[in-house]
C-alpha cells in the first residue's frame, strides 16, 4: 500500500463467511454495495490481516486509497448500510488511515478515473463480473408486482429476545423446544411451527451460523410449495433445518380438510388450522420439513443472503392475499347472482300467485267466484255487474 495516502479497509469475519475462497465472496458482497463508478481513481488491495496470519483473529480485509476523502467516505456508508455486508462482517467493521496502510495487503488492481476496472485485479474483477450477471438477470425479469412491505420486529413474543446460540445444533434445540405446539403428541418428536414473520427474525438473527436455501416448486400438495431451508455454515452442513409452507392447497376444499389425517390427536387435529394459518385455500405459516439430509454438503454459491428472505416471502404473501381477494370477490359475484336469481324466482311466483287468485276472486266485491263463473272466464259476480252498470 502507499504511504501517505487516505485509505480505508473493509473487514469480513472469515468463520461467518463460509467455505470457499474468501476473497471472491467479499468482493462480491463489496460490489453489491457499491459500483466501480463511484470509486474512480482508487487503489485496491485484499488479504488476511497481520493478525490473522499471527493466529489472534480471522478477518479477510478488502482496502482501497484514494487521494479524495469523499470516495472513502461514500465507500464507508455505502458498506455500513449492506445488510449482507452487517450480516459478515468483523468488528470493527473498518479500519482507517495508518493502521489500515500498516496491514500491507497484497494489490488487487484499481479502478481508473473512467470507473473502469483495471490491473491484474483477480478475484475482485471475478466477483464483479457474477455481480453484473445479477443485475442483468434482474433487469431482464418481469418486475416484481408488489413491493416489500415493512415488517415488524419483532415479529411475536416468541421472537422478541432470541438467545444467543453457538452452534447449528443448538438452534436446531432451540427452535424444537420453543416453536412445538402443546397440542403436538409428545410422543412424536417435535414439529415446529412459525409466521413468515417469525421465521425472518430467526434466519437474521442466526445468519452467522446458517447457509439459507429458498425453493418454490411444483409438487403433489401443492403446485407452488414454498421451501426455506437452513444449513449449517461452517463447516457447510447436509442436514438442513427445514420449513415448508405459505403455499395453495388445490382447492378450498382440501384446505378444509387439513388435518383430517390426525383424527387420533384430536387436540393437535383442531389446532392445526389456526397454526397453519389457512385462509381459503392457502397455508400461510410455516411447519418443520422431513429435514432429510442431502447427498453432499450444501454448497455455499447456492445460498441466499438472509436479510433477502423477507422480500421473497412478502412476494408470496402479496401474491396469494391477491388471489384471495380475487376468490372473495368472485364468490361475492356468485352469491350476487344466485340473489339477484332466486329475487326473480320469487317474483315470478308472486306473480304467477297473483294471477291465479285474481282469476279465482271478484274484481269488483273480491271474494271467489263459483266454478261456473271461472268456466265462463268472468272477472266479476253477475250481481256485481248489475250493481256497477
Amino acid at each position: 500500500m502507499l504511504l501517505g495516502l487516505p485509505a480505508i479497509g473493509v473487514r469480513f469475519d472469515i468463520d461467518r463467511l463460509g467455505g470457499g475462497y474468501h476473497g471472491f465472496a467479499c468482493w462480491r458482497i463489496f460490489w453489491r454495495a457499491i459500483d466501480p463508478s463511484a470509486l474512480a481513481g482508487v487503489f485496491l488491495y485484499e488479504g488476511e490481516t497481520a493478525a490473522t496470519l499471527g493466529g489472534q483473529e480471522r478477518v479477510f480485509c478488502l482496502a482501497i486509497q484514494s487521494a479524495d476523502g469523499a470516495v472513502i467516505d461514500r465507500l464507508r456508508r455505502a458498506l455500513a448500510a449492506s445488510e449482507e455486508f452487517q450480516a459478515v462482517c468483523a468488528a470493527p467493521m473498518f479500519v482507517e488511515g495508518p493502521p489500515c496502510v500498516k496491514e500491507r495487503l497484497p494489490d488487487a488492481g484499481r479502478v481508473d478515473v473512467s470507473g473502469d476496472l483495471v490491473g491484474g485485479a483477480g478475484a475482485s474483477r471475478s466477483a464483479l463480473a457474477a455481480v453484473r450477471e445479477e443485475h442483468e438477470a434482474a433487469a431482464a425479469a418481469p418486475p416484481q408486482a408488489f413491493p416489500a412491505a415493512p415488517r415488524p420486529k419483532p415479529a411475536s413474543e416468541r421472537t422478541r429476545i432470541l438467545p444467543r446460540l453457538s452452534s447449528f445444533e443448538d438452534l436446531r434445540g432451540f427452535l424444537g423446544k420453543t416453536f412445538t405446539p402443546k397440542e403436538y403428541p409428545p410422543n412424536c418428536g417435535v414439529m415446529y411451527w412459525v409466521t413468515p414473520e417469525e421465521l425472518c427474525d430467526i434466519v437474521e438473527e442466526y445468519a452467522a451460523l446458517i447457509l439459507l436455501e429458498f425453493r418454490e416448486y411444483s409438487c403433489a400438495a401443492s403446485e407452488d410449495m414454498c421451501c426455506v431451508s437452513l444449513f449449517q455454515r461452517i463447516p457447510p452442513g447436509a442436514r438442513p433445518i427445514e420449513f415448508l409452507g405459505l403455499f395453495p392447497f388445490a382447492s378450498a376444499a382440501e384446505a378444509a380438510r387439513f388435518g383430517e389425517d390426525w383424527r387420533s390427536a384430536p387436540g393437535y387435529a383442531e389446532a392445526l388450522p389456526r397454526l397453519a394459518g389457512i385462509r381459503g385455500r392457502y397455508h400461510f405459516n410455516f411447519r418443520k420439513g422431513d429435514e432429510n439430509p442431502r447427498s453432499e454438503p450444501f454448497p455455499t454459491a447456492q445460498g441466499i443472503p438472509p436479510y433477502s428472505l423477507w422480500p421473497r416471502i412478502c412476494a408470496r404473501l402479496e401474491h396469494a392475499g391477491a388471489a384471495l381477494k380475487r376468490e372473495a370477490e368472485a364468490q361475492q359475484r356468485r352469491r350476487a347472482e344466485q340473489d339477484e336469481q332466486q329475487r326473480a324466482e320469487e317474483g315470478k311466483r308472486r306473480r304467477v300467485e297473483s294471477e291465479r287468485r285474481s282469476r279465482r276472486q271478484c274484481i269488483v266485491c273480491g271474494l271467489s267466484l263459483s266454478l261456473l263463473d271461472r268456466l265462463r272466464g268472468r272477472d266479476r259476480h253477475s250481481m256485481c255487474e248489475a250493481a256497477g252498470g
